[in-house]
């Protein structure tokens, strides 16, 4: 029995997928419209102008005669050190080989782009939990989902927009903030920072200014809320407000599992849980080729007597 591997697809194949996607029902992973970027990274492989940004991305499939036995997608996040699995489709409802070949096609893939981490949020009790950790995924926190309370509080917010300068004060506050344990394996440096950033998938971000340092950050995209805070109960308390006020109702709070002050708040103000997730990641070795060899004659270099 051969063993079976994944094979990484053009753009223009990767958009052709859309009209299969359909037979290929079972998500492993959808953290994003995963579907959505082959097509956007299809178009624009077409060479059209004026379309909006489209993130870098690595698919993969493989194949079952003229169709698909499951594809995967991941995209390259800020700063090009981490890459994130945004998404894997499975034609068959359990399938761990192909879970298998799909990752292991992906973090070969993002090496050979001198991608160091690969990254990827999967639902706690998941199926295909097993096939994950056979790749080499570690899962190093716990992140707990829930919804907004209903009704939005309008109130002022100390919070202010963040801007470029308050990179490395946010970076800084993150290491004051995140135990680490949970650094070493998700962002020990500055630029694999950048990423896990990129994946919370923000539009917008607010910080908190406090007596020399920052106090708390808070990250709010279409779909989720995220929070770093180092401070007292106001803080969190205004961080919440700001969550409230500003987020899409459709929205969600993230909270990991070492931010239990974040998690009692919310649960006081009638957060609703709604599930727990896995943060993973995989170290990839940086594969360089080799260059190429040319013979040379043994006469043209004297030899030491």
């Amino acid at each position: 029995m051969t063993e079976l591997r994944a094979e990484p697809l053009s753009p223009i194949d990767a958009a052709t997928l859309w009209p299969q996607l359909h037979r290929l029902d079972t998500e492993v992973i959808a953290t994003r419209g995963g579907e959505n970027l082959l097509v956007s990274s299809g178009i624009a492989a077409t060479g059209i102008t004026r379309l909006p940004h489209v993130p870098r991305t690595s698919v993969v499939g493989v194949r079952r005669g003229l169709s698909y036995r499951g594809v995967a997608v991941a995209r390259r996040l800020s700063g090009g050190a981490g890459w994130e699995v945004v998404s894997v489709r499975i034609a068959r409802p359990k399938d761990d080989e192909a879970v298998i070949a799909l990752l292991s096609g992906l973090a070969h893939e993002v090496a050979m782009r001198d991608g160091r981490t690969l990254y990827l949020r999967y639902a706690e009790g998941s199926p295909h939990a097993t096939a994950l950790r056979q790749v080499g995924f570690f899962a190093y926190r716990l992140e707990r989902i829930y919804a907004l309370p209903p009704g939005a509080r309008g109130a002022e917010t100390p919070f202010r927009p963040a801007a470029r300068a308050d990179r490395q004060p946010i970076f800084r506050l993150y290491c004051r903030a995140v135990p680490e344990m949970v650094r070493r394996h998700e962002a020990p440096t500055q630029q694999e920072f950048r990423a896990v950033l990129d994946s919370f998938d923000t539009s917008r971000e607010f910080v908190l200014d406090g007596p020399g340092s920052l106090l708390a950050w808070v990250g709010i995209g279409e779909r989720e809320a995220h929070v770093l805070v180092e401070g007292n109960e106001d803080s969190i308390e205004a961080a919440l407000d700001l969550i409230e006020a500003s987020a899409p109702r459709h929205g969600a709070l993230v909270v990991a599992e070492h931010q239990p002050g974040l998690e009692g708040v919310a649960a006081g103000r009638g957060y609703p849980a709604l599930g727990v997730r896995l943060m993973c990641a995989r170290r990839l070795a940086l594969l360089n080729p080799l260059k190429e060899v040319v013979a040379v004659p043994g006469d043209s270099y004297p030899v030491p007597q």
